[in-house]
């Protein structure tokens, strides 16, 4: 995803009009952190990693990032996924915590409307279906199981609601990294410490890299080890 770069401490802070002209032609904008730097950053600051565990991408090479839109569901109601597509604003990732795994609340209908919609992504904490209609869709999705079987069009659960996923509390306003090693999320009251110890690790990866390439020493010894 192209754009202008951001600085760790002005993207929260930054008027709705002024994160457009940040964007590129697709709404997106420029970030330049993996999920496993930004989980470092996450350990390094607090102790934890951030990580949303078990939740990968149900197809490769993708890697999306964004503010998050919460919502919270049994596994046998697909319908308030439905819903909560539509109480997303365009560039949100869709986050989805169910009861269980049991049943697939996300699928290629559910797909097309939210690349309709303009969701950047959406990443489900329980099951997902129609894989390989999505994968030729190429719309970014994130599960941690995927299933055949579906519920039903319930609509019976909450749409920007705290989720307690783990050790965690994800709110809508969070922000989230998505790619193919995972899923990492970032509290909003954390996020410029976070970046900030993330261009840190970033800085000090490229100094090894340079090292070992350009000065032919020792990763061990780089590191002190």
């Amino acid at each position: 995803m192209s754009g202008n770069n951001i600085s760790p401490r002005s993207l929260l802070h930054l008027g709705k009009d002024d994160v457009e002209d940040l964007e590129d032609d697709q709404g997106y904008f420029s970030f330049g952190y993996s999920s496993d730097i930004v989980s470092d950053a996450l350990k390094n600051l607090y102790g934890f990693s951030g990580l949303l565990r078990g939740v990968k991408p149900v197809s490769g090479g993708v890697s999306v990032h964004g503010f998050v839109r919460t919502a919270v569901t049994g596994s046998d109601d697909w319908g308030t996924c439905i819903k909560a597509i539509y109480e997303c604003e365009p560039g949100e990732i869709l986050l989805v915590q169910c009861s269980d795994e049991n049943f697939a609340v996300w699928g290629e209908l559910a797909s097309r409307a939210a690349l309709n919609h303009g969701l950047a992504a959406t990443v489900i904490v329980g099951s997902t279906r129609d894989t390989r209609a999505v994968i030729e869709l190429g719309y970014p999705l994130f599960s941690s199981s995927v299933k055949s079987c579906a519920g039903k069009a319930s609509n019976n659960g909450k749409i920007s609601c705290d989720l307690f996923i783990g050790d965690m509390v994800v709110c809508t306003g969070d922000f989230i990294i998505c790619d193919d090693d995972g899923v990492v999320v970032v509290s909003k009251d954390n996020f410029d410490e976070v970046l900030s110890e993330a261009e840190s690790i970033k800085n000090f990866e490229n100094e090894c890299v340079h090292r070992m390439m350009d000065d032919d020493e020792n990763l061990d010894d780089i590191l002190g080890i």
